[in-house]
């Protein structure tokens, strides 16, 4: 038998099989994985590119919008390439301007949920059977997710919208996507969102817009250019027939409204856009610092209205430019700002002279006094020195020429006396004054406080009107300060404050300058009119180029200045109390026309005390006279009267620090009261300070308890009674030709030595 080779058996077609199939199951089992994997990302990059933009919805593309207290337009700023958009407007079923851009869009805008799945099927009909597009399947969802975040047109920004179409429904409500439709949607020219176009093309709130308007603008949203009706008004029209046979087809109108509505003529109302009470939209606008929105101010027009009346017609009787403001305490909103002359003047008429930073006069005068109180060294009732004296090389004056001598400060403030301000300023230091200021929001004193010296207290610094009247708000709110608004105060949102003045003091310094008799003197006779009780400051700049005057109570600030724009000299006439302080009395009266308004209660710091009538302070056992005064509890001095004591003699006397003893000797004043002789100086020996001498320095020894500074005393004969004062406060007496010994403190100390007399000497040393 003949033997070949062995042939392989051959495979049958069933194995083959079945090793693919093996093969096929392993590749699923180790593909599926990465297959689930791939599907879930896909999944999941599906559903975040989908996310409704939200945050997005909550941004308009709108300018400024600024509205009055009452929601009435003040302004309105360009957005976004100067785009004029109005939100928001606040669809209401019933307003025509819904209905036709449902009807026109989307018909069944109410039966779908984001995605209209027959629109889609008629669209592809349609589109595939023309071979072109005919139509879109977009409905007004997935319009207004196109609107918030515009994308190119292609297939994929079609599904993305359609996705976040189906999820923003899921989230908003019909009627919120239709707002965010109808305030994003463009309506030809510049006009975006209806609110923008209703006043634009008609002069119109939407919700007063015709039947046909209405059509005419829903028709424009397809193609905002092609049919403005200023520009193809043959095709607008067109397009307005078409939207209302839809509305009519939807059973929105019937065939005689249709008909009735068509044959409306087109008239065109192009507003312009609202530009009321510019310089407090100026204002407003500015703090906004470029901030786009809709902004309810603070701004009350019926009180602006007549702040405006009374600001022009006081410019013209006066001549002088003026600006006045009302703030309320409470909150800081400013509810009134007026400028005289016309805003739209090329020479300054937009110049807003209530922001403009002027020389003070008088008006700092209750912060200092306020200070003082704080400090402990003065009371209502504390007496001060209203005597020629000289401060450096200046001898000042009161406004008046004239001094009074020595006076209570209560008087003294009421009378905007200057030499017991300077004195004041003296003693608590200009840097803490100008600190102070400056914590009250007189920010225009931007220059070092040794650049104004005590000149601050005496109104040297500039400020505007807006910071002066924040500024009294802050003494009217108890010492608490806030920054002055524009912008409606909500009740919500919280406030900045800081304390600056303590409510005692405050109400000590509204007292002062309350009354009768204060108001009076502020406005003359027309004090005779009833008003609820008001505290007054006036004030006037060097050169009568300034004038001004604030008045508050809990509840208003009211601050005027007249003068000129450019800073120019004024007549003699021009003073805070014939020019500015009428114009004040007038706007405070129309906040109270019944005449009754509130008034501050007493701070519990608030104490009462006796007095020394002669010195106002606390009263000791030589002082015959005494009255009442409020203090600080905790605070103000209680230093027993220093004036009042007794000569060898053993009589009464009193006594005065030398530079005050000198000022009555030149007006021949004699102090008030008390029942005690006051010294007037005759021609006896004069005292001299031999030792030590002018301008001397001391080096204090560390751990020395028994230093003392020697100064001794020529020209007087022996027996006769020194008395000793360190920077004008009391400090012991001696009787010469006894050496007066001085503990040591380091810094610079003036030293008076005065006698019986009143003759004194000085000097001025340094204890390093």
């Amino acid at each position: 038998m003949k033997h070949g080779k062995r042939r392989a058996p051959q495979e049958t077609a069933g194995g083959a099989r079945q090793r693919g199939l093996s093969r096929g199951r392993v590749f699923l089992r180790r593909a599926a994985p990465v297959a689930l994997v791939a599907v879930a990302l896909l999944l999941l990059l599906a559903w975040r590119i989908s996310a409704p933009p939200l945050a997005e919805a909550r941004q308009y593309p709108a300018g400024l919008i600024l509205r009055d207290a009452e929601g009435t337009i003040l302004r309105v700023g360009l957005g976004p390439g100067d785009t004029d958009c109005r939100p928001v407007y606040r669809a209401a079923p019933e307003d025509w301007i819904v209905q036709a851009v449902i009807a026109a869009e989307d018909q069944r805008f109410y039966r779908h949920h984001g995605v209209d799945p027959r629109a889609l099927l008629r669209a592809a009909w349609q589109n595939l059977s023309s071979g072109r597009r005919l139509s879109g399947a977009s409905t007004l969802t997935m319009q207004t997710i196109r609107l918030i975040v515009p994308r190119r047109r292609t297939w994929g920004a079609k599904i993305t919208e359609s996705l976040q179409a189906l999820r923003l429904e899921r989230v908003m409500g019909k009627q919120e996507i239709l707002e965010q439709y109808l305030n994003r949607a463009p309506f030809g020219s510049n006009l975006v969102g209806i609110e923008a176009a209703a006043r634009g093309w008609f002069n119109r709130a939407p919700h007063e817009l015709t039947l046909g308007e209405a059509a005419l603008l829903a028709g424009m949203v397809q193609s905002p250019t092609r049919f403005r009706p200023d520009r193809h008004l043959e095709a607008s029209l067109k397009r307005r027939a078409y939207v209302l046979e839809r509305m009519e087809q939807c059973g929105m109108i019937d065939a005689a409204a249709r008909r009735q509505a068509e044959a409306q003529p087109i008239v065109l109302r192009r507003a312009p856009r609202p530009f009321r009470e510019p310089w407090y939209a100026d204002w407003v606008q500015r703090s906004l610092r470029g901030r786009a929105g809709d902004y309810t101010t603070a701004l009350d027009p019926a009180m602006q209205r007549r702040l405006n009346a009374a600001v022009q017609e006081h410019a013209t009787r006066q001549g002088n430019a003026v600006a006045a403001v009302v703030l309320r305490v409470a909150t800081g909103e400013v509810t009134a700002i007026g400028c005289s002359g016309d805003y739209f003047d090329r020479q300054a008429g937009q110049v807003n002279t209530a922001l403009a930073p002027r020389p003070a006069g008088s008006t700092f005068k209750p912060f200092l006094y306020a200070l003082a109180i704080d400090r402990g060294i003065l009371t209502p009732q504390w007496v001060l020195a209203d005597v020629p004296r000289h401060f450096g090389n200046q001898a000042p004056a009161n406004f008046s020429g004239t001094f009074m001598g020595l006076v209570p400060a209560r008087e003294a403030l009421a009378r905007s006396l200057n030499l017991p301000a300077l004195t004041l300023a003296e003693q608590v230091g200009v840097t803490l004054f100008w600190s102070k200021l400056r914590e009250a929001g007189l920010v225009s004193l931007n220059r070092p406080p040794a650049t104004y010296g005590l000149g601050l207290a005496l109104g040297n610094g500039s400020t505007t009107l807006l910071e002066l009247a924040n500024a009294y708000a802050c003494l009217a709110r108890g010492g608490l300060w806030r920054p002055c608004r524009g912008l409606a105060y909500r009740g919500d949102e919280p406030v900045e404050e800081r304390r600056v003045f303590s409510a005692g003091a405050c109400w000590m310094v509204a007292e002062m300058l309350s009354g009768d008799a204060c108001v009076r003197d502020a406005v003359g006779h027309l004090a005779d009119v009833r008003m609820p009780r008001l505290a007054w400051k006036t004030g006037t700049s060097s050169g009568f180029r300034d004038a001004w005057t604030v008045v508050w109570n809990p509840e208003w600030v009211v601050a005027v200045w007249c003068g000129d724009k450019r800073g120019r000299r004024g007549s003699e006439s021009r003073t805070g109390r014939l020019t500015a302080a009428p114009l004040a009395w007038q706007l405070a009266r129309t906040l109270y026309p019944g005449g009754r308004g509130p008034w501050y209660t007493r701070p519990p710091e608030v104490i009462d005390r006796r007095v020394c009538c002669v010195s106002g302070r606390a009263a000791g056992p030589l002082c015959r006279e005494t009255c009442m005064d409020t203090a600080l509890a905790g605070v103000s001095s209680w230093t027993l009267c220093p004036v009042h004591r007794r000569d060898a003699a053993g009589a009464i006397r009193a006594v005065w620090p030398p530079a005050v003893e000198a000022g009555l000797r030149q007006l021949a004043a004699v102090p008030r009261g008390g029942g005690a002789t006051t010294v007037v100086p005759d021609t006896a020996g004069t005292p001299s300070i031999v030792a030590p001498a002018e301008g001397t320095r001391f080096h204090a020894v560390e751990g020395m308890t028994d230093q003392r500074v020697v100064f001794k005393v020529a020209g007087v004969p022996d027996g006769e009674q020194l008395y000793w004062f360190r920077n004008d406060g009391y400090c012991g007496t001696t009787t010469a030709p006894a050496p007066f010994l001085w503990p040591p403190e380091r810094g610079t100390h003036r030293f008076t030595v005065s006698s019986a007399s009143g003759a004194a000497d000085q000097v001025t040393i340094t204890v390093e």
